[in-house]
């Protein structure tokens, strides 16, 4: 079941010079009071998230008494005497250094403790900035309105090659946790096997010129919220450094698998990966995921082609991949700048089950959503690949995913050194099945709507749906993934390549800017985006206009290619 779009409402906040003119409300959009989940039961083929986590602070009280931790106070031996239900008051524009441990202390639901600021900052579900840490703007990022900075926040030092690490029933509240120059950090805060703990207007960030990993390292932990915060500066640097692979979350390894993640809200800036569930050893597979309303960003000072460019070869990969994980919700976000140069090709979204190292044969994706999304700038669009590990090994494989209502803009594959497609729909053997796109708008695709492929003799892919989707294809239309023994080896033509590599698939309804050659029966051909009645070129408008012949015609009656007006109101407010 698709829902609504009047179920999509956003939350819109209005900044000017830093002040909220509306009232903020906490995000629960798909979770009522005693984390009774709201999603829903199906979209298209993939299952919904089937639990969540209410994190209204009504929800999270601390109801025993308030200490108060001063500048240049001993703020562990404060944590060690923290009881359950007490809350630590930290003093606004205070600096505690230490590689904090935040003990298991057996609270229960009605008794949290909560770390916070005394400082005054943004009310609940308003997405904190640097602002509140007295920082006015940061370069090559987005504007952060804010016309009188103010030093609000305390702030958690964490020492070189250390961490902060969090157990259960913990609510960090307007806190900055950052680390000194110098020397590397992989994780600013471990909450591995964690339970119950909120993030909840924080922000977490490297340094400049440094490598920082991660910032949060949730392996095998259950209900983890991360809300209303600010990452960035999260790097690895190329050739010389001392690590490959940043995030601002990481998750989804090990012998237990976790789950409950709510992530709304944030701005998730990481070289690497914005989000990386999976990449590792582990024999289970974290489940229910909702990654809402989020601005995955890169800064473009990062990139070399950019006269700002800082010149440093920080390791870029994508904005979001999942290599493990099942009943996943991905909506409302933003994805901007993407680029290749390294081990990947500037990709925005990645489902790809891999067994990192061949020590993850259980790994799985498996019921992933992907709607009310807006991609913008990468060198090349969503990579869909059951793909073996480098070892050969191979995973349980790709199924039951919906991708729909969403727009990707500027795929190119020169300025952002990619490939230049739209999809890579491909498999190593794995099982790969129920795979629907529908309602999407891509205005260009470069070089390729798709490549497809799987070595001769592995299973094929199965139950391929692709219908009401508005793309340009490009240069080559669709291609092969390469080699002789590639399904899609010399198969001429889009329709020869869809009968050789997929073994059931629907490819109705589309309408295909450029399109020329045997495509399957069904589908309308536009010379180009005007042809086809879209409004305007990309970073316009992507409607369809009341004359354009394909409007109220997709199979649902619906406008053929994405629902704009759904999209702009799931993400309002989000990229700022």
């Amino acid at each position: 079941m698709i829902m609504n779009r009047g179920r999509i409402l956003a939350v819109l906040l209005v900044c000017i010079s830093g002040q909220i003119l509306a009232h903020a409300q906490p995000d629960n959009r798909y979770c009522r009071p005693g984390d009774k989940p709201q999603f829903g039961t199906t979209d298209g083929p993939a299952t919904l998230p089937q639990s969540c986590f209410y994190t209204a602070m009504s929800a999270t009280p601390s109801p025993g008494r308030v200490i108060r931790v001063s500048a240049g106070s001993d703020l562990q031996a404060s944590i060690n005497k923290a009881r359950c239900g007490e809350t630590l008051e930290l003093a606004a524009g205070a600096t505690y250094r230490g590689a904090f441990d935040f003990p298991a202390r057996g609270c229960d639901d009605g008794h949290w403790i909560t770390v916070r600021t005394a400082g005054e900052i943004p009310p609940e579900g308003t997405r904190i900035t640097p602002c509140h840490a007295g920082v006015a703007s940061l370069p090559g990022r987005p504007d952060l309105h804010c016309s009188s900075p103010k030093n609000e926040m305390a702030k958690l030092f964490v020492p070189v090659h250390e961490s902060m690490s969090v157990a259960d029933h913990y609510r960090f509240i307007g806190l900055e946790i950052a680390r000194p120059e110098g020397g590397l950090v992989y994780n600013l805060v471990k909450a591995m096997r964690a339970n119950k703990v909120i993030f909840d207007r924080v922000w977490m960030h490297g340094t400049e010129r440094d490598e920082t990993q991660r910032g949060i390292a949730i392996p095998g932990a259950s209900y983890i919220a991360i809300i209303d915060s600010y990452f960035s500066d999260l790097h690895c640097i190329a050739k010389t450094g001392a690590c490959v692979d940043s995030q601002t979350i990481w998750g989804g390894v090990g012998e237990v698998a976790g789950g409950t993640y709510k992530i709304v809200n944030n701005y998730l800036e990481a070289a690497g990966e914005g989000i990386l569930f999976g990449g590792g050893a582990g024999t289970a597979t974290p489940v229910d995921i909702e990654i809402r309303r989020n601005y995955f960003y890169k800064p473009s000072t990062w990139h070399r082609s950019d006269p700002n460019y800082m010149g440093i070869p920080f390791i870029v990969k994508n904005n979001f991949e999942l290599k493990n994980g099942s009943r996943v919700l991905v909506e409302g976000n933003v994805m901007e700048n993407s680029w290749g140069g390294f081990s990947q090709a500037g990709f925005q979204i990645l489902l790809t089950p891999k067994s990192q190292g061949n020590q993850c044969p259980l790994c799985i994706v498996k019921d992933v959503t992907v709607r009310y999304c807006a991609l913008r700038h990468s060198g090349s669009g969503m990579q869909l690949a059951s793909a073996a590990s480098d070892a050969g090994g191979l995973t349980q494989g790709l199924i039951n995913i919906s991708i729909h209502d969403v727009t990707m803009e500027d795929i190119n594959a020169q300025r952002f050194e990619g490939n230049g497609f739209a999809f890579q729909i491909s498999s190593a053997g794995s099982a790969y099945r129920n795979l629907t796109i529908s309602h999407v708008t891509v205005p260009t695709s470069d070089r390729d709507l798709l490549i497809v492929g799987s070595r001769s003799g592995n299973a094929s892919m199965e139950n391929i749906v692709i219908t009401d989707n508005i793309f340009d294809v490009g240069q080559y239309q669709v291609a092969s993934t390469g080699g002789q023994d590639n399904c899609a080896y010399r198969r001429g033509g889009p329709k020869g390549i869809f009968d050789a590599c997929w073994k059931s698939y629907t490819f109705v309804n589309n309408v295909l800017l450029g399109g020329r050659g045997k495509w399957p029966d069904g589908n309308h051909f536009a010379q180009d985006i005007k042809a086809a009645g879209l409004a305007s070129q990309e970073g316009g408008n992507l409607r369809l206009q009341p004359n354009s012949p394909y409007h109220n015609r997709s199979k649902d009656g619906r406008d053929v290619g994405a629902d704009v007006s759904t999209i702009e109101s799931a993400t309002a407010g989000v990229a700022r």
